[in-house]
This record gives C-alpha cells, sequence and structure tokens, in this order.
C-alpha cells in the first residue's frame, strides 16, 4: 500500500513541476518577479486548500506552529537560493547538490536523532541513488563553463541542499510531535509564512511594481492553480506517507522518481536524446528505488 501511495505521490510532484515550468513559460511580466510572485500564490492556494480539505479546522500547538514558521522560512531561503544558483553556474551542478541534500540531511538526522536505523542494503541502495544524480544531470562541459564555478556558486548550492533536507526534517518533526494530528497545522503554516516572506522580498525588490507583477495571463493563471493543487495534494499525501515509511527512504525514492519520470518525460515527449550516461543513471535510479520497495 505504503509503495502505490509513494508512486502517486511521485506522479503528483512531476505534474507540479511540469506545471510550474509551463508557468514560467507564460508569465506575462518580468522574468525576474515570475519565481516571487509564484512563491505568493503558490503558498497562498495550498494554505488555503488545505485548510479547506480539513474543513477550516486549524488548532495548532506551539510547537507546530513554531516548526510551521521555520519552515515557511526555509522554503523562502530554497526557493531564493535556487533563483540565485541558476544565475551563478551550471545547473547540472545545482540538482545534484539540491537532491543530494535533501536525501542526506534528513536520512543522517534520521539515523542520529530519531534513532532510527538503515539497514546495510537500504543504505547501499541510497548510496546507488545518489551516484545515479551525478550521471542524470552532470553534463559535458561547455566552454567557460568551469569558470562558473565560483566559492560564492558552491556556498549556494550548498546553502540551497542544506535548506532542502532541513525542509525535510521539519516536515517529518511535526508528523511524529503530533503523532499526524497536526498535519493540517504545520502544512498551513509552512506554506502562509512562505507566501508572506515571499510578498515581502517581492515588495524590497520590486517597489512599485509588485503588485502589477500579479498581473497573468489565462495560461499563466491556469498553470499557477494547476501546480498548487498538485503541490497541496502531494505534500499532505507526504505527511500521511512519513507515518508509514522511514524519511530517509521515503525523501530518496521521492526525489529519485521525480527525477527518473522527468528524464523519461524528456526523451519520449521533448525528444531529448539519452547519452549512455543518462542511460545508465537511469538504470540505477529504478533499481534503487525497486531495493528500497522490498528492502
Amino acid at each position: 500500500m505504503s509503495n502505490l501511495l509513494i508512486a502517486l505521490m511521485i506522479l503528483i510532484y512531476t505534474f507540479q513541476a511540469a506545471f510550474c515550468n509551463l508557468y514560467a513559460k507564460h508569465y506575462p511580466g518580468k522574468k525576474k518577479y515570475a519565481s516571487p510572485v509564484y512563491s505568493v500564490i503558490y503558498g497562498l492556494l495550498v494554505a488555503l486548500g488545505t485548510l479547506v480539505f480539513a474543513g477550516f479546522s486549524f488548532q495548532p500547538s506551539k510547537i507546530v506552529l513554531i516548526l510551521g514558521i521555520v519552515n515557511g522560512a526555509t522554503l523562502v531561503v530554497y526557493n531564493t537560493m535556487l533563483i540565485k544558483a541558476a544565475d551563478l553556474g551550471p545547473f547540472s551542478v545545482t540538482m545534484i547538490f539540491n537532491l543530494s541534500g535533501g536525501i542526506l540531511i534528513p536520512m543522517l538526522w534520521t539515523v542520529l536523532h530519531d534513532r532510527e536505523p538503515l539497514s546495510v542494503w537500504q543504505m547501499l541502495a541510497i548510496g546507488v541513488m545518489l551516484v545515479s544524480f551525478v550521471l542524470l544531470n552532470l553534463e559535458d562541459k561547455k566552454e567557460g563553463e568551469i569558470g562558473k564555478v565560483s566559492l560564492r556558486f558552491l556556498l549556494t548550492i550548498s546553502c540551497l541542499g542544506f535548506a532542502n533536507g532541513l525542509y525535510g526534517i521539519l516536515i517529518n518533526a511535526a508528523e511524529k510531535i503530533s503523532e499526524g494530528r497536526e498535519n493540517t497545522e504545520m502544512i498551513v503554516t509552512t506554506f502562509a509564512v512562505s507566501a508572506v516572506l515571499a510578498f515581502v522580498l517581492l515588495l524590497f525588490e520590486a517597489r512599485s511594481e509588485a503588485i502589477p507583477a500579479f498581473r497573468q495571463t489565462a495560461r499563466s493563471a491556469f498553470s499557477a492553480l494547476s501546480a498548487s493543487v498538485c503541490a497541496c495534494a502531494a505534500v499532505n499525501l507526504l505527511m500521511y506517507v512519513l507515518s508509514l515509511v522511514n524519511p530517509a527512504v521515503l525523501y530518496t525514492m521521492d526525489n529519485g522518481g521525480v527525477l527518473i519520470v522527468s528524464v523519461l518525460w524528456s526523451a519520449f515527449f521533448l525528444r531529448e536524446k539519452l547519452d549512455r550516461r543518462k542511460i545508465l543513471g537511469l538504470i540505477l535510479a529504478i533499481g534503487a528505488i525497486f531495493a528500497l520497495s522490498i528492502l
């Protein structure tokens, strides 16, 4: 049952990423405002959708409220670092650090702090998944690309990976502390806070252009709404599955699964060529997910 839920969650997260890309493509305003505007819309809609789904029941304990606020700030840091990394260096290296941080940091926390051990075979499968990330994301070096890997870029992607991992830790901590009874409160607080902070940052950057930046076309509005609906469904499902599966295993399968589907989508529908390195990466990633699902 848990494996079916994880597969569904991976599919929903993949659709979220696809709609997010469509939003960036169709956003009618200045491109530098696309991400913060999306973060505000996305945060508010996920929070509202979760509230509606829960029948507007919202009674957070103090600890879950604090975790949610910190997690909302973490989400904003993640989005900010992702944007900055795109301007500073290769996207391939950014994704390696991003995905690896989303797996390694929760894994270390789960094993060392929560005392939830992993078997040797599970750790081996996670290691194989990390190797597949490198093979699937690392592109051939282009002229001048080495110069882009600056100290500032390395610090940025390190913060990105840490933020991705911290988000997973905080989500899991809230689920464990409340024993699943305050999942709604954690999600609503996280995304509402992220929306408010993203709006504050947009005001600081855009000033008088902040409000006009929210103007949308029919296509961009549909894409933002669809991405938010997918995100709302996915994060609620994620918090439920956390009660069934070791977090380190779940985050590995989630990150790896989304990457696999994205690569296959690009290959079959966008006609992007798969070289030997990417084919090997796909084989390793699929093998790692299969191993984690049965071990």
